[in-house]
């Protein structure tokens, strides 16, 4: 999904357009494409799109608004948020904020390319849509400035006349076009037009405002009338310089009206060969000083790079003026740029002679190479970032062929500049042991990389010729206490937010020194060793250097026991607090707190295994499961819950239990059932010790597994009438829902569920909410409403969508593109599939069903070739060697039973005989009602086309009996339906399907076996 708002307001799915009918939602589309992928607020929403006058019941209104565009666009798409609506789409996928990240990165062309007219064009008229479009249309002002100041810079202003021309007739009184427009025609060699325009301009502010001209334009005019043209800097260095070109296009845009711009980044991110690249190799001072080794020396190295002043005349008696007079006298009179580049060490000298230079040479810009911002007044900070993925490879490769002529790229390289975060004095250094390792032998040291990265350049500063000298440099600069702070804060995977730095990096490791390590993070953010990541909230992140570097100096300080026992402390409170409002109306709000440090309880875990913690590794597992199965995370849910089984420690009778029960859960999964069950005995020993009420897990877990083993429902029939807590109520109506559909028991499934929907409606869990419309769906497809069932889909989608589920989510997706092939539309349903991104982790892997649910749709648009090629791409995932346990017989048989399909719409009979053989076979073992009526209505359309319209109509009986009903959404089972009743007439028909259905279950099985034993490669003689 694609939606444009730079001009008309349009939303598109690949090459197709999505219709948007009416101004209203094509304005709610807008909106939330503004915040893509943030909540906007209800309340905002209402006042965006109705203003003053709101509908009565405007939330109603908006919910009914929500809804159209859930229908047009997929309610996956727009997910309800405790706080609003949230569109559920990349940043990248809307024009605007795409626009706004090209723009940022430099590609100005790519970002100008957006735009196809005024922005929000035909919304204009909602509330939002004029103070949202003229910030757009400000911001495509100053990209087309942007663009126009760099072309000037590069000599070649032509290009960029007539669009500065069409903003400056559109927007008159902007005096940075003016201004950029006069010194391009003034570049072009049109003198006469530049001066008329700054004229005209200097007129119209004077008219319409009452005022001068600011110093841009005034400088602009004054520079066309003395003459002289602007000259392009060239590039400099010994190799080539990959991977900036953005970066010196926006720094030397940046030079055209800024006085200081500072360029700030971590060592070795290539900040001096940037500005050397931005500023050209002969017409700039550039003042080195990284030798410097105190203050005193700053002016008068800045004043050998400038060069003496003219000669002065003086009196005899008046003194020598001192070092920054002199430097004023060179600098003051003449148009100059001075680089002074390193000045982290000196920061607070270089800052006070920067800003003394500007104050007193007006003509005078300054770019500035620092760690750290330099502080002064009217300074334009430029980060230096890590390299794209592409361009680091590129760089590696680069100096690869250097030293190993031929070299070729290798898988390795590109995790190897992954493991280096991007930054180019390391990936040079790593690609320089290319003379004696090779890539692979590079990346298995990298977690030793300060003894690796040792082979930088000889004439190269001495801090720049290792990687531990570059992180050394960094490190003498701080204080003590932002050296405390910045050793600890490596015990942390992915950062951490303020309150989290506060208990483990505070002096007192544990106590919450959560206000001075702010401040000691604001600094180390400053100097480049720590990078805030925007968010709610902020979260402080080290590069993995410096994070490895970190960790030395832990251990060196003895500190690193109790900062990673603070770490973990945290993370099992975190998880604890989290757990219990998983289960409600707070799931999503606590779900991304919980996601957003997934990285930490990883590691928290895996510290916990390594040392044989077995208290916290229970605790955070016990407390992590259920939000990964509510992320659809199965295999983490298990590889962990397996992993922690058995440790011993000082773990609570209570934790114990939850993960014993979880353990019997997943065992079960695999089909070990002797093994569950004596997992089962040990649960009920261990909690029959645990004061009541159980957590709600234990009071499920042994009635659920009972009921499945067929032991009986007394228990869980107990808890649905009679437990405390409502999640539990209402969990057992759908468990028992379950049960009556294995059953074939249709009308007291429907009863069930709709209950279980009640509950859950009430209690606000999500998660459990969308497996139960999602069944709601099921059974409005089967009886062939194919309204109702759309809508129960979207809703299931949406909700699975919200959590960040990528289990459920393609299976839901999957039931609502095959009700879109079924209705015939099989365009839609294509689309719709491919918004499913399968999960191909772990033995829970739905690749494969998402491929046999294409071949589901190519079957019912008539491609039996494409359907077939689906279906061999689906066999490994969808039935992997060596899998067993609950639902392998159900896939098998699907996946048999899909296969036979293909056959007999491809008219090959004797292709389709072992096939539903096969399917007979799988579904007699899997013993689930809704497969085996599946099996049965395939083997009922195979007796139809051998020409045994009887034993046909018996199977469809039988396929009813074993599902609760026939599936009368499916166009194929229709059409078996109403091929026996041709031939056999309807009343012969009907007898025959009531001889099906009036068949005990077991023995209507024992049918369908002997049916399918009878097929051999020859038509059968006879029929059961």
């Amino acid at each position: 999904m694609r939606i444009s708002v730079l001009g008309p307001v349009r939303a598109r799915r690949g090459d197709a357009s999505v219709p948007l009918r009416g101004v209203r939602l094509q304005g709610l589309l807008a909106r939330l494409a503004l915040d893509a992928g943030r909540p906007v607020g209800t309340s905002v929403l209402v006042d965006d799109l109705w203003g003053e006058a709101p509908p009565d019941g405007a939330g109603n209104a908006l919910q009914a608004l929500v809804s159209r565009l859930r229908r047009a666009i997929g309610a996956e798409l727009v997910a309800t948020d405790a706080r609003g609506y949230r569109l559920c789409v990349e940043p990248d996928a809307v024009d605007a904020l795409r626009f706004a990240a090209l723009a940022s990165s430099g590609d100005l062309d790519g970002a100008l390319a957006l735009w196809h007219g005024a922005a929000l064009a035909d919304v204009l008229d909602l509330p939002f849509a004029g103070p949202a479009a003229a910030r757009l249309e400000e911001r495509r002002a100053v990209v087309v400035d942007e663009r126009a100041a760099l072309a000037l810079r590069a000599g070649r202003p032509g290009g960029e006349l007539d669009a500065l021309a069409a903003q400056l007739d559109a927007t008159p009184l902007r005096e940075t076009t003016a201004a950029l427009l006069t010194r391009c025609l003034h570049a072009a060699g049109r003198q006469a037009d530049a001066l008329a325009v700054a004229d005209r301009t200097i007129a119209l502010l004077a008219d319409e405002l009452g005022v001068d001209p600011g110093p841009g334009l005034a400088a602009a005019r004054l520079s066309v009338l003395r003459g002289g043209q602007p000259v392009a800097p060239a590039r400099t260095g010994l190799n080539s310089f990959v991977g900036r070109d953005r970066d010196v296009e926006r720094v030397r845009t940046l030079l055209v009206d800024a006085r200081l711009v500072t360029l700030i980044g971590p060592g070795g991110a290539g900040k001096t060969r940037l500005a050397r690249e931005a500023v050209g190799p002969d017409s700039v001072a550039v003042a080195e000083l990284a030798p410097l080794t105190g203050p005193e020396q700053l002016a008068a190295t800045v004043l050998a790079a400038v060069g003496e002043p003219d000669l002065v005349l003086r009196a005899q008696d008046e003194p020598a003026p001192d070092t920054v007079t002199r430097l004023v006298s060179a600098l003051a009179a003449r148009d100059s740029l001075l680089v002074l580049d390193n000045c982290e060490h000196l920061v607070g000298a270089a800052a006070e002679l920067a800003e003394t230079l500007l104050r007193a040479c007006p003509r005078l810009r300054v770019l500035a190479t620092s760690r750290e911002p330099l502080g002064v007044p009217g300074e334009v900070l430029h980060p230096v970032e890590s390299l794209a993925e592409a361009d680091a490879v590129a760089l590696f490769a680069d100096r690869a062929a250097a030293v190993r002529p031929g070299f070729a790229v290798t898988p390795e390289v590109a995790v190897i500049c992954r493991r280096l975060d991007g930054q180019p004095l390391p990936i040079e250094l790593a690609a320089a042991r290319l003379r004696t390792l090779t890539t692979a032998e590079i990346l298995d040291r990298l977690d030793d990389r300060f003894r690796l990265l040792t082979s930088g350049a000889r004439t190269a500063l001495p801090r720049h010729q290792t990687l531990r000298a570059v992180v050394d440099w960094s490190w003498d600069l701080l204080d003590e206490p932002e050296r405390a702070v910045a050793r600890r804060l490596g015990v942390f995977a992915g950062g951490a937010t303020a309150a989290a730095a506060g208990q483990v990096c505070g002096d007192g490791i544990g106590d919450d020194g959560t206000g001075d390590v702010f401040d000691r993070l604001a600094a180390l953010v400053d100097k480049s060793l720590v990078v805030a990541v925007p968010g709610s909230p902020t979260r402080y992140r080290m590069l993995e250097t410096i994070r490895e570097y970190a960790g030395e100096r832990l251990d060196e300080a003895g500190e690193r026991g109790c900062a990673v026992a603070a770490h973990a402390r945290i993370m099992v409170e975190l998880a604890e607090a989290a757990e219990p409002h998983l289960r409600g109306r707070e799931q999503l709000e606590w779900l991304g707190a919980l996601r957003a440090e997934a990285d930490e309880f990883d590691l928290a875990l895996r510290r916990a295994m390594a040392t044989g913690d077995g208290a916290t590794a229970h605790r955070l597992v016990a407390a992590l499961t259920w939000s990964w199965l509510i992320r659809g995370r199965t295999d983490e849910a298990d590889r962990w819950v397996s992993a922690v089984h058995g440790m011993d420690g000082p773990v609570p009778p209570d934790v114990r239990a939850r993960n014993l029960a979880w353990v019997s859960v997943f065992t079960a999964v695999r089909g070990r059932t002797e093994e569950a069950t004596a997992h089962i005995r040990s649960l009920s020993a261990l909690t029959a010790s645990l004061p009541r009420p159980w957590h709600p897990f234990l009071q499920l877990v042994g009635p659920t597994y009972r009921i499945f083993a067929g032991l009986g429902d007394d228990e869980l029939c107990a808890l649905s009438a009679g437990a405390e807590d409502p999640w539990v109520r209402g969990l057992t109506l759908q468990i028992r829902a379950q049960v009556e559909e294995n059953e074939g028991r249709r009308e007291t499934q429907r009863t069930l569920i709709r209950a279980a929907h009640e509950a859950f409606t009430g209690i606000g869990d999500r998660f459990v909410l969308g497996m139960i419309v999602h069944s709601l769906g099921e059974l409005e497809d089967s009886a062939g409403n194919y309204d109702a069932a759309a809508l129960a889909y979207d809703e299931s989608i949406a909700l699975a969508a919200e959590l960040g589920n990528d289990d459920d989510l393609p299976q839901f997706l999957g039931r609502r593109a095959v009700l879109e092939a079924r209705r015939g539309n099989i365009d839609e349903a294509r689309a719709v599939l491919q918004r499913a991104r399968p999960s191909d982790r772990g033995p829970f892997s739905s690749a494969g069903a998402v491929a046999t649910t294409l071949a589901q749709i190519e079957l019912l648009a008539g491609d039996v070739d494409a359907a077939r090629a689906q279906l061999v791409l689906a066999a490994g995932a969808f039935d992997p060697p060596g899998m067993d346990g609950v639902g392998v017989p159900q896939r098998r048989a699907f996946a048999a039973m899909m296969w036979a399909s293909v056959e007999l719409t491809a008219g090959d009979l004797d292709a389709a005989r072992p096939r539903v053989a096969e399917a007979v076979a799988a579904a007699v073992g899997a013993d689930d009602g809704p497969v085996s009526g599946m099996v049965a209505e395939v083997a009922a359309r195979f007796a139809l086309a051998e020409d045994d319209p009887g034993a046909a109509a018996v199977l469809l009986g039988i396929a009813a009996a074993q599902r609760g009903t026939l599936d009368h959404g499916s166009p194929v089972v229709r059409a078996t339906l109403a091929g026996a009743r041709a031939v056999l007439g309807p009343d012969a028909a009907e007898e025959q399907m009531r001889s099906g259905r009036e068949l005990p279950r077991a023995d209507g099985m024992a049918w369908l076996a002997k049916f399918a034993g009878a097929l051999g490669p020859q038509r059968p003689a006879t029929r059961p």
